[in-house]
C-alpha cells in the first residue's frame, strides 16, 4: 500500500516538472512581437533603415525579423540572449556615434526577451577610430519616447 502511494507521488511530481519545462520552453522560444517608432535613421549589422515604424518578431529563437511598417523594408538579424539583465520596459537601445545610431538590444521588457545585436564593422571602426570612442546609449521605448544615458559597451 506505501509503495503504491510512493509510486502514484513519484508519477506526480515527474509529470508536474515535465508540464513546467515544456511550459518554460514555449515562454523562451515564444513569439516575440513589439512595435516602435524611431525618430531617427539607424543601422543594424550593415543594414541601413529610415526613421518610421518598426515591428520585430521572433520567427526562430535567436532569429528577429525587423520590418519598416510604413515602407515594407525589412531584415532577418541574428541575435544573442542579452548579457545584461532586462528592465520591466518594453524598448529598443541603440548606440550612437556622433549622428549615427545602430541597433545594439532589444527587449519586451522580460529577462526571456532581451536580446544584443552584433556590431557591425561600421560601428567597431567608429569604436576603434572615431572621435567618440564610447558611445552614447539611447533607449526608444515602446511609447514614442527616447531616453539617453553616457553608459556604453564594453
Amino acid at each position: 500500500m506505501k509503495s503504491k502511494r510512493n509510486l502514484s507521488l513519484a508519477i506526480t511530481i515527474i509529470a508536474i516538472c515535465l508540464i513546467t519545462t515544456a511550459a518554460h520552453a514555449q515562454r523562451s522560444t515564444g513569439p516575440l512581437v513589439l512595435r516602435f517608432r524611431v525618430p531617427f535613421s539607424f543601422t543594424v549589422n550593415d543594414t541601413a533603415f529610415p526613421a518610421g515604424e518598426y515591428e520585430v518578431r521572433q520567427p526562430t529563437q535567436f532569429i528577429l525579423s525587423l520590418r519598416n511598417v510604413e515602407n515594407q523594408a525589412s531584415a532577418l538579424e541574428h541575435v544573442e540572449p542579452a548579457s545584461s539583465e532586462a528592465d520591466v520596459r518594453a524598448r529598443t537601445v541603440f548606440h550612437r556615434y556622433g549622428g549615427e545610431y545602430f541597433l545594439a538590444a532589444i527587449s519586451d521588457g522580460s529577462w526571456q526577451s532581451t536580446y544584443d545585436f552584433g556590431r557591425s564593422n561600421k560601428e567597431k571602426e567608429l569604436a576603434r577610430n572615431g572621435p567618440t570612442r564610447q558611445p552614447e546609449v539611447v533607449s526608444v521605448l515602446s511609447k514614442p519616447t527616447a531616453v539617453t544615458a553616457d553608459v556604453g559597451r564594453k
